[in-house]
């Protein structure tokens, strides 16, 4: 068997998140990837994830592996999965990895970003890619509340299930707050991601700053894990995950 490890960029509005669903219906990331794969090297591909992105999320950088029976060429399968996918998927890169490499439990860290529009009108090339958000915001005040997410914590009060995962305490990396033109860029690197719990980070620091919950907030959710007093959580459009590192 040979392994490769193919990152993958995709505008993931028009489908179900990542993981492949029992309804063929509903488009996934996975599954697309998937039949297309099977209809070039004409055999079973199961493909894995770094991990899932929800419906509606974006990537610039997911990387999954695929176990495959025959030698392939890289450049040939790049080309034929060019001209089969959807415009809306491009596998960027396609590389040989060792035989044990796992995208998943091999991944160090993920960096993702949230793009918050915040000008009147967002034009039909990024509205796709953004929320926008039309009320004032107090940016310095997000700052600062921003900084209490670095280190390891208890995001249970930033997660839509309780249960979903053996513990719930991740570790921030780096987080930041940007203004990129008329857009607001929040960036956050971990070493793992609960189930919406960027888009609800996001949702609970613009509801601090439009002065809707107080100063102090996010502290007291990692605190007390309390997710009833979360802010809303951030629409799915804006969310991007930038890339996966090993």
């Amino acid at each position: 068997m040979h392994c490769l490890k193919l990152t993958v960029a995709y505008d993931g509005t028009r489908y179900s998140g990542w993981q492949k669903q029992r309804e063929k219906n509903q488009p996934s990331i996975q599954g697309t990837l998937e039949a297309v794969l099977q209809q070039v090297l004409q055999e079973p591909i199961k493909i894995t994830g770094s991990g899932r992105t929800d419906a509606g999320v974006h990537a610039l950088g997911q990387v999954a592996h695929v176990k495959v029976k025959q030698r392939v060429d890289l450049y040939k399968l790049q080309g034929s999965l060019l001209g089969l996918l959807p415009p809306d998927i491009a596998v960027m890169q396609i590389e040989d990895a060792e035989p044990d490499f796992h995208a998943r439990y091999g991944a160090q860290s993920k960096r993702y970003r949230y793009r918050i529009f915040t000008g009147p009108v967002a034009d039909p090339f990024i509205r796709p890619f953004v929320h926008t958000y039309s009320l004032d915001l107090n940016l310095a005040l997000m700052k600062r509340e921003t900084e209490v997410l670095l280190g390891e914590h208890d995001f249970v009060a930033f997660a839509r299930s309780r249960h979903q995962r053996k513990t719930t305490v991740r570790r921030i990396l780096d987080v930041s707050w940007a203004r990129k033109g008329q857009e607001l860029w929040f960036e956050v690197e971990g070493n793992g991601f609960l189930y919406m719990m960027v888009r609800s980070l996001v949702g609970t620091l613009l509801d601090i700053g439009r002065g809707h919950l107080p100063e102090g907030h996010m502290e007291m959710l990692l605190r007390t894990g309390e997710r009833k007093l979360a802010g809303d959580t951030a629409p799915a459009q804006g969310l991007v995950l930038v890339n996966v590192i090993y």
